[in-house]
């Protein structure tokens, strides 16, 4: 009897511990469910603050670009180039680059700072693909505009302020590095708008100046005045000597930075049917250096001036487009002279447009003319010729033209054709055949020569009698 008082003892103490274990388990699972239960809120409340945070963050993102975007306005320019060059030269052997790729690149900037205040900007990488050396170019004061390195250069930076825009005859002052580059008729080749301020013919290239344009729209219809003052500032050989950075003219009264002064007069006449545009003006380059890329060691070698006029009729009939410029330069050589080259052993002593002691007048001319029709919206076919005289010379070393086909001194011939991508790229294939008549072409140094009294000669370059670039070309501007 005892015994089994015990085991029923026994048994109720176990089973009474059991609930009370099953209990004690059950309340803690219960305090478990319910601290992951307000984890899982927290976690919750958090996430939503991090999508806040997160959406805040793009929201002042947002800000920041929309507030540096109302600041400056960016656009892109690309022209990509493939090129196959056949030299003629003047012995008669011949010589082919085929397959020749470049990139172009330009990013547009434009602000309006106030009512009578906006700034332009152009930065330029101009690159031969795969090609890492530095090519020269005949003027440094052009930079940025020829075949280079991958080096970004200023092309264009100036300030438009209107001095007094409510007035009879508004001026404004251009400040900076000028829309000197692209300018007409070059944009009816490339289907854009007009580009550049200064005719391309004899302009091509980025200059510092400054530039008061006077409106006389109110006086006279489609009417504006530009008057230029622009200087480059080139050490002078005291600096170089003595190892200080002066500028040219101090200390030494043997050079002097060349001073260019220039007078444009725009027209536009309103009552034509079509859209055109007049250009005349005159260009003076007093104390010409003789090569900028020589700083210290530079010479004056004479003055120089060029005159021109230019008219463009556009979308004539609605689909032809036409141009005709013509420009006469004048070099006046002060009889000093430069080493250029080597003509066989013997150093070849080069003034402006002459030699070493010539001080006669050297006058050049130029005509370029074109045309462009509109078969449909998207293609497009045209035509070019320009002919430049044994002494022309022109300010175009920075011409997106690999050939530079506007300095020839000889004739040039372009044929080409365009289709649009959309509106905002186009491709253009076509060809430039130069035959030249003198030597010389571009440069601003050197007595002509015929390219028919021209032998090839040990030691000393070839000279090119003819050449053609058969290209094509993807534009993109946005």
């Amino acid at each position: 009897m005892t015994k089994k008082i015990i085991l029923s003892s026994i048994a109720a103490v176990t089973l009474l511990s059991t609930t009370v274990n099953a209990a004690s388990v059950k309340s803690r699972i219960s305090k478990l469910e319910s601290i992951i239960k307000t984890q899982q809120k927290e976690i919750k409340e958090l996430k939503s603050v991090s999508d806040d945070v997160e959406e805040l963050d793009e929201r002042l993102e947002e800000v920041e670009t929309s507030s540096l975007t109302d600041k400056i306005k960016f656009g892109v320019g690309m022209r990509v180039e493939m090129n196959n060059y056949s030299n003629t030269y003047a012995d008669g052997e011949e010589y082919t680059a085929n397959d020749i790729w470049r990139t172009k690149l330009n990013l547009n900037m434009k602000s309006k700072i106030a009512d009578n205040l906006k700034f332009s900007g152009r930065l330029s990488m101009y690159k031969n693909w795969g090609d890492s050396t530095s090519r020269m170019v005949n003027n440094v004061s052009m930079q940025g505009r020829r075949p280079n390195d991958s080096t970004m250069y200023v092309e264009r930076a100036y300030v438009d302020w209107i001095m007094n825009a409510d007035s009879t005859i508004p001026v404004t002052v251009t400040l900076g590095r000028q829309p000197s580059t692209d300018g007409p008729s070059y944009q009816i080749k490339e289907n854009s708008a007009r580009k550049g301020t200064y005719d391309a013919l004899a302009f091509d290239g980025a200059a510092d100046a400054i530039v008061l344009t006077a409106n006389l729209n109110k006086i006279s219809t489609g009417t504006a005045v530009r008057v230029a003052y622009g200087t480059p500032n080139v050490l002078d050989n005291q600096a170089n000597t003595q190892n200080q950075m002066n500028y040219s003219g101090i200390d030494n009264d043997n050079f002097e930075n060349t001073k260019v002064i220039g007078l444009f007069l725009d027209q536009t006449i309103p009552s034509l049917s079509f859209n055109n545009l007049a250009q005349a003006y005159f260009v003076s380059a007093k104390d010409f250096n003789a090569n900028p890329s020589m700083g210290a060691n530079d010479i004056n070698v004479g003055d120089l001036t060029i005159t021109g006029i230019m008219f463009e009729a556009s979308k004539v009939n609605g689909n032809l487009d036409l141009f005709a410029h013509y420009a006469k330069s004048e070099a006046k050589p002060n009889g000093q002279a430069i080493v250029i080259g080597m003509n066989g052993t013997t150093p070849i002593m080069g003034g402006l447009i002459s030699g070493m002691g010539d001080t006669e007048s050297k006058t050049g001319n130029a005509i370029w003319v074109g045309a462009r029709y509109s078969i449909n919206k998207d293609w497009k076919v045209g035509a070019e010729y320009n002919k430049g005289s044994e002494n022309w010379f022109s300010f175009t070393s920075g011409s997106n033209d690999p050939l530079n086909k506007l300095a020839t001194r000889g004739t040039a011939v372009e044929v080409y054709a365009s289709s649009a991508i959309n509106k905002y790229a186009n491709i253009r294939v076509g060809c430039v055949a130069i035959n030249y008549d003198y030597t010389g072409s571009g440069s601003q140094l050197g007595a002509p020569m015929k390219i028919s009294d021209m032998t090839l000669q040990t030691g000393s370059t070839m000279t090119i009698e003819k050449t053609t670039n058969a290209y094509l070309t993807f534009n993109l501007l946005f």
